[in-house]
């Protein structure tokens, strides 16, 4: 019995030599190196890449911001050529009595459109020779004729044109008390009046002669809000740039 414990015990123990005395394995320092050097190599890969991307994309804003740059300069440079205009505009409608070309138009069709729906032809006769006169320049004998359509046809759809004209006329003479009054008296008692944009500009346009600078800003301000898209509209914002 004792020679076989001693049996099994000298098997174990040769057999934990054998394992402990067993070789480790073999790696080779070229096999890392080449492992090292290829992950080297992908992360320069790589880092050239973003690197290369990164130039795109600045290349790419650089490009942006000038085209950014050069829509903003034309925008300012047309708005400033724009609002020239218009204030060029505003001193020829200050100059004289002499209405714009669109004035004339639309005042002459205002009052074929007026007579067609139903202004007496004694009225319409008496329009007919006052604005004859005016367009004639022969401006106090218009003045007195407008006055004249205004007292004798108080009720007829061609005095809101009148109170414009004669507004007008007073503007012309300096009379601008008697302009605010005129300009005032077409949209107010006309509401509806195609000329209520260009009777509102006019108006501002006393108030601001008159030195009323805080009245003459309100009206600008209503008529560049009720009229955005008419030219009494953009001359209107045009002139609060100045006040």
């Amino acid at each position: 019995m004792k020679k076989v414990v001693f049996n099994l015990l000298g098997a174990t123990l040769l057999t934990a030599s054998a394992v402990g005395n067993a070789a480790a394995p073999v790696v080779d320092a070229r096999d890392i190196s080449a492992v090292q050097q290829q992950q080297t190599s992908q992360q320069s890969q790589i880092m050239a890449e973003l690197i290369m991307q990164v130039n795109q994309l600045q290349q790419e804003v650089r490009q942006l911001r000038g085209q950014v740059e050069q829509q903003d300069y034309r925008i300012k440079q047309l708005t400033q050529q724009q609002r020239e205009l218009y204030l060029d505009l505003d001193r020829r409608l200050q100059g004289g009595a002499a209405l714009s070309t669109s004035e004339t138009e639309e005042l002459s069709s205002d009052a074929s459109d007026k007579a067609d729906t139903g202004s007496g032809n004694q009225a319409q006769q008496a329009y007919n020779q006052a604005f004859s006169l005016f367009n004639e320049q022969k401006y106090p004998q218009a003045k007195t004729a407008f006055k004249d359509f205004v007292r004798n046809h108080a009720k007829d759809p061609l005095v809101s044109n009148a109170h414009y004209l004669l507004g007008q006329l007073h503007f012309s003479d300096k009379e601008y008390s008697e302009a605010e009054s005129q300009f005032t008296a077409v949209y107010e008692q006309f509401p509806d009046t195609s000329i209520k944009d260009k009777a509102m500009l006019k108006l501002a346009q006393v108030q601001e002669l008159k030195g009323d600078k805080a009245a003459a800003k309100a009206t600008y301000q209503q008529v560049s809000n009720l009229f955005p898209n008419t030219t009494a509209g953009r001359l209107a914002k045009a002139k609060l740039d100045t006040l």
